[in-house]
Protein backbone atom coordinates (compact mmCIF):
# COMPACT_ATOMS: atom_id res chain seq x y z
CA UNK A 1 0.00 0.00 0.00
CA UNK A 2 1.39 3.37 -1.07
CA UNK A 3 2.27 5.64 1.84
CA UNK A 4 0.63 9.07 1.70
CA UNK A 5 3.06 11.96 2.13
CA UNK A 6 2.62 14.75 4.68
CA UNK A 7 2.18 17.15 1.80
CA UNK A 8 -0.78 15.19 0.43
CA UNK A 9 -2.29 14.69 3.88
CA UNK A 10 -2.15 18.41 4.62
CA UNK A 11 -3.55 19.41 1.23
CA UNK A 12 -6.38 16.88 1.54
CA UNK A 13 -7.19 18.11 5.05
CA UNK A 14 -7.30 21.74 3.87
CA UNK A 15 -9.57 20.88 0.95
CA UNK A 16 -11.96 18.85 3.09
CA UNK A 17 -12.16 21.57 5.73
CA UNK A 18 -12.71 24.23 3.06
CA UNK A 19 -15.50 22.19 1.44
CA UNK A 20 -17.09 21.82 4.86
CA UNK A 21 -16.79 25.42 6.06
CA UNK A 22 -16.11 27.54 3.01
CA UNK A 23 -13.56 29.48 5.06
CA UNK A 24 -9.75 29.86 4.87
CA UNK A 25 -7.83 27.76 7.37
CA UNK A 26 -4.52 28.45 9.13
CA UNK A 27 -1.84 26.14 10.49
CA UNK A 28 -2.98 26.05 14.13
CA UNK A 29 -6.61 25.41 13.26
CA UNK A 30 -5.66 22.73 10.76
CA UNK A 31 -3.38 21.00 13.27
CA UNK A 32 -6.29 20.67 15.71
CA UNK A 33 -8.53 19.14 13.06
CA UNK A 34 -6.08 16.58 11.69
CA UNK A 35 -6.09 13.00 12.96
CA UNK A 36 -2.30 12.68 12.97
CA UNK A 37 0.26 14.60 15.02
CA UNK A 38 1.91 17.27 12.86
CA UNK A 39 3.15 20.44 14.54
CA UNK A 40 1.82 23.86 13.43
CA UNK A 41 5.35 24.86 12.43
CA UNK A 42 5.64 21.85 10.11
CA UNK A 43 2.21 22.60 8.69
CA UNK A 44 3.27 26.20 8.00
CA UNK A 45 6.25 24.95 6.01
CA UNK A 46 3.96 22.80 3.86
CA UNK A 47 1.41 25.59 3.49
CA UNK A 48 4.17 27.77 2.05
CA UNK A 49 5.31 24.95 -0.24
CA UNK A 50 1.77 24.25 -1.45
CA UNK A 51 1.22 27.95 -2.09
CA UNK A 52 4.42 28.10 -4.14
CA UNK A 53 3.19 25.09 -6.12
CA UNK A 54 -0.10 26.82 -6.91
CA UNK A 55 -2.25 24.41 -4.89
CA UNK A 56 -3.18 26.97 -2.21
CA UNK A 57 -3.77 30.69 -2.16
CA UNK A 58 -3.85 33.22 0.70
CA UNK A 59 -6.74 35.61 0.07
CA UNK A 60 -5.59 38.18 2.64
CA UNK A 61 -2.35 38.69 4.54
CA UNK A 62 -3.97 37.86 7.88
CA UNK A 63 -6.10 34.95 6.66
CA UNK A 64 -5.43 31.26 6.20
CA UNK A 65 -5.22 29.43 2.89
CA UNK A 66 -7.84 28.07 0.53
CA UNK A 67 -7.35 25.54 -2.28
CA UNK A 68 -7.04 26.78 -5.84
CA UNK A 69 -9.31 25.55 -8.63
CA UNK A 70 -6.44 23.41 -9.96
CA UNK A 71 -6.09 21.69 -6.58
CA UNK A 72 -9.84 21.12 -6.39
CA UNK A 73 -9.89 19.66 -9.90
CA UNK A 74 -7.17 17.15 -8.96
CA UNK A 75 -9.03 16.35 -5.74
CA UNK A 76 -12.35 15.66 -7.49
CA UNK A 77 -10.71 13.56 -10.18
CA UNK A 78 -9.29 11.31 -7.47
CA UNK A 79 -12.38 11.21 -5.23
CA UNK A 80 -15.40 10.89 -7.53
CA UNK A 81 -16.15 7.70 -9.42
CA UNK A 82 -18.65 8.64 -12.16
CA UNK A 83 -18.96 5.02 -13.29
CA UNK A 84 -20.62 4.03 -10.02
CA UNK A 85 -24.38 3.82 -10.54
CA UNK A 86 -26.51 5.76 -8.08
CA UNK A 87 -29.76 4.18 -6.84
CA UNK A 88 -32.48 6.68 -5.88
CA UNK A 89 -35.79 5.44 -4.51
CA UNK A 90 -37.45 8.75 -3.63
CA UNK A 91 -37.55 11.85 -5.81
CA UNK A 92 -38.65 14.01 -2.87
CA UNK A 93 -35.68 12.95 -0.74
CA UNK A 94 -33.07 13.41 -3.47
CA UNK A 95 -34.49 16.83 -4.40
CA UNK A 96 -34.13 17.87 -0.75
CA UNK A 97 -30.53 16.61 -0.70
CA UNK A 98 -29.75 18.49 -3.93
CA UNK A 99 -31.05 21.72 -2.43
CA UNK A 100 -29.11 21.14 0.81
CA UNK A 101 -25.83 20.99 -1.14
CA UNK A 102 -26.72 23.89 -3.46
CA UNK A 103 -26.41 21.85 -6.63
CA UNK A 104 -28.41 21.53 -9.83
CA UNK A 105 -29.30 18.02 -11.03
CA UNK A 106 -31.21 16.80 -14.06
CA UNK A 107 -31.98 13.23 -15.11
CA UNK A 108 -33.57 11.64 -18.15
CA UNK A 109 -34.73 8.08 -18.72
CA UNK A 110 -32.00 6.04 -20.37
CA UNK A 111 -34.26 4.18 -22.80
CA UNK A 112 -33.78 4.91 -26.51
CA UNK A 113 -36.61 4.99 -29.03
CA UNK A 114 -36.35 4.35 -32.75
CA UNK A 115 -38.66 5.14 -35.66
CA UNK A 116 -40.30 1.80 -36.51
CA UNK A 117 -42.76 2.60 -39.30
CA UNK A 118 -44.78 5.33 -40.98
CA UNK A 119 -48.52 4.74 -41.43
CA UNK A 120 -50.50 6.75 -43.98
CA UNK A 121 -54.14 7.46 -43.05
CA UNK A 122 -56.32 8.29 -46.08
CA UNK A 123 -54.06 11.01 -47.42
CA UNK A 124 -54.86 13.05 -44.29
CA UNK A 125 -52.32 12.03 -41.67
CA UNK A 126 -48.97 10.36 -41.20
CA UNK A 127 -48.49 8.32 -38.03
CA UNK A 128 -44.85 7.91 -37.00
CA UNK A 129 -44.59 4.85 -34.79
CA UNK A 130 -41.71 4.63 -32.28
CA UNK A 131 -40.95 1.97 -29.66
CA UNK A 132 -43.21 3.58 -27.04
CA UNK A 133 -44.68 6.69 -28.66
CA UNK A 134 -46.51 7.82 -31.76
CA UNK A 135 -46.44 11.17 -33.57
CA UNK A 136 -49.25 12.32 -35.88
CA UNK A 137 -48.41 14.75 -38.70
CA UNK A 138 -50.44 16.33 -41.47
CA UNK A 139 -50.12 14.29 -44.65
CA UNK A 140 -47.46 15.28 -47.14
CA UNK A 141 -46.19 13.01 -49.89
CA UNK A 142 -42.78 14.72 -49.77
CA UNK A 143 -42.55 14.36 -45.99
CA UNK A 144 -43.54 10.71 -46.15
CA UNK A 145 -40.90 10.04 -48.79
CA UNK A 146 -38.22 11.85 -46.79
CA UNK A 147 -39.05 10.17 -43.46
CA UNK A 148 -39.31 6.72 -45.07
CA UNK A 149 -35.56 6.92 -45.58
CA UNK A 150 -35.12 7.48 -41.82
CA UNK A 151 -36.80 4.31 -40.56
CA UNK A 152 -34.60 3.05 -37.69
CA UNK A 153 -33.45 6.55 -36.75
CA UNK A 154 -33.16 7.28 -33.00
CA UNK A 155 -35.70 9.82 -31.77
CA UNK A 156 -33.13 12.41 -30.63
CA UNK A 157 -31.30 12.25 -33.94
CA UNK A 158 -34.62 12.56 -35.78
CA UNK A 159 -35.44 15.67 -33.77
CA UNK A 160 -32.11 17.20 -34.80
CA UNK A 161 -32.71 16.33 -38.47
CA UNK A 162 -36.25 17.74 -38.38
CA UNK A 163 -34.89 21.12 -37.23
CA UNK A 164 -32.22 21.08 -39.95
CA UNK A 165 -34.70 20.46 -42.78
CA UNK A 166 -37.49 22.70 -41.47
CA UNK A 167 -39.98 20.04 -40.30
CA UNK A 168 -41.00 22.19 -37.34
CA UNK A 169 -44.27 20.36 -36.60
CA UNK A 170 -42.30 17.14 -36.14
CA UNK A 171 -39.57 18.94 -34.18
CA UNK A 172 -42.10 20.40 -31.70
CA UNK A 173 -43.81 17.05 -31.13
CA UNK A 174 -40.55 15.18 -30.63
CA UNK A 175 -39.41 17.92 -28.24
CA UNK A 176 -42.58 17.37 -26.17
CA UNK A 177 -41.93 13.63 -25.98
CA UNK A 178 -38.30 14.06 -24.96
CA UNK A 179 -39.10 16.76 -22.40
CA UNK A 180 -41.60 14.42 -20.77
CA UNK A 181 -38.85 11.81 -20.32
CA UNK A 182 -37.00 14.08 -17.86
CA UNK A 183 -37.70 12.50 -14.48
CA UNK A 184 -35.69 14.82 -12.24
CA UNK A 185 -34.87 18.51 -12.39
CA UNK A 186 -33.93 20.18 -9.11
CA UNK A 187 -31.83 23.14 -7.99
CA UNK A 188 -32.64 25.48 -10.88
CA UNK A 189 -32.48 28.50 -8.58
CA UNK A 190 -28.86 27.61 -7.78
CA UNK A 191 -28.07 27.32 -11.48
CA UNK A 192 -29.41 30.82 -12.14
CA UNK A 193 -27.63 32.17 -9.05
CA UNK A 194 -24.31 30.90 -10.42
CA UNK A 195 -25.05 32.42 -13.84
CA UNK A 196 -25.77 35.77 -12.18
CA UNK A 197 -22.62 35.58 -10.06
CA UNK A 198 -20.47 34.76 -13.10
CA UNK A 199 -22.33 37.26 -15.31
CA UNK A 200 -22.53 34.45 -17.85
CA UNK A 201 -25.72 32.75 -19.04
CA UNK A 202 -24.19 30.99 -22.04
CA UNK A 203 -24.15 27.58 -20.32
CA UNK A 204 -27.77 27.60 -19.09
CA UNK A 205 -29.55 26.29 -22.17
CA UNK A 206 -27.28 23.27 -22.57
CA UNK A 207 -27.26 22.25 -18.91
CA UNK A 208 -31.03 22.65 -18.57
CA UNK A 209 -31.58 20.30 -21.51
CA UNK A 210 -32.12 16.68 -20.53
CA UNK A 211 -31.22 15.72 -24.11
CA UNK A 212 -27.78 17.27 -23.63
CA UNK A 213 -27.31 15.14 -20.51
CA UNK A 214 -28.04 12.06 -22.61
CA UNK A 215 -25.30 12.98 -25.09
CA UNK A 216 -22.50 13.09 -22.49
CA UNK A 217 -20.22 10.24 -21.47
CA UNK A 218 -19.95 9.40 -17.77
CA UNK A 219 -17.25 11.60 -16.29
CA UNK A 220 -16.23 14.65 -14.29
CA UNK A 221 -16.23 17.87 -16.33
CA UNK A 222 -14.47 21.17 -15.63
CA UNK A 223 -14.46 22.91 -19.01
CA UNK A 224 -16.20 22.94 -22.36
CA UNK A 225 -19.85 23.50 -21.47
CA UNK A 226 -18.83 24.10 -17.82
CA UNK A 227 -17.88 27.70 -16.92
CA UNK A 228 -14.68 28.44 -15.00
CA UNK A 229 -14.96 27.75 -11.28
CA UNK A 230 -17.68 25.12 -11.74
CA UNK A 231 -17.86 21.39 -12.37
CA UNK A 232 -20.33 18.77 -13.54
CA UNK A 233 -20.62 15.03 -12.95
CA UNK A 234 -22.43 12.76 -15.41
CA UNK A 235 -23.27 9.25 -14.25
CA UNK A 236 -25.86 6.54 -14.57
CA UNK A 237 -28.59 6.20 -11.96
CA UNK A 238 -31.71 4.25 -11.12
CA UNK A 239 -34.49 6.64 -10.11
CA UNK A 240 -37.63 5.03 -8.72
CA UNK A 241 -36.80 1.87 -10.74
CA UNK A 242 -36.20 3.77 -14.01
CA UNK A 243 -32.70 3.65 -15.51
CA UNK A 244 -31.58 7.24 -15.98
CA UNK A 245 -28.80 9.52 -17.16
CA UNK A 246 -27.95 11.94 -14.32
CA UNK A 247 -26.05 15.24 -14.54
CA UNK A 248 -25.10 17.19 -11.40
CA UNK A 249 -23.67 20.71 -11.66
CA UNK A 250 -22.36 23.26 -9.17
CA UNK A 251 -19.46 25.42 -8.06
CA UNK A 252 -16.17 23.53 -7.89
CA UNK A 253 -16.04 24.16 -4.12
CA UNK A 254 -19.47 22.58 -3.57
CA UNK A 255 -19.21 19.38 -1.55
CA UNK A 256 -20.04 16.88 -4.31
CA UNK A 257 -18.44 14.01 -2.39
CA UNK A 258 -20.67 14.44 0.66
CA UNK A 259 -23.69 14.87 -1.60
CA UNK A 260 -23.10 11.53 -3.30
CA UNK A 261 -22.32 9.84 0.02
CA UNK A 262 -25.55 11.14 1.55
CA UNK A 263 -27.54 10.16 -1.51
CA UNK A 264 -26.10 6.65 -1.40
CA UNK A 265 -26.57 6.45 2.36
CA UNK A 266 -30.23 7.20 1.99
CA UNK A 267 -30.98 5.19 -1.10
CA UNK A 268 -28.52 2.32 -1.50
Amino acid sequence: MKRISKRDLILEAIIQEYLNSGEPIGSSELQMKMDIAISPSTIRIYLKKLSDEGALVQLHVSSGRVPTNDALMDYWQSRINPTRKLAINSLDEIESTINDYQLFCIAQKSSREFLKEIIEVKDRFLILSFDKNEVVLKYSRQVKGFLSNLIGCEIRELKKISAQVGLYELYDKLHQILSASAILKAGESELYRIAKELEDESFLEQILSSEFTFSLDEGVYFDGFVPSGCMAVKQLATIEKDDAQLLCFGKIDSDFESFFKQARGKHE
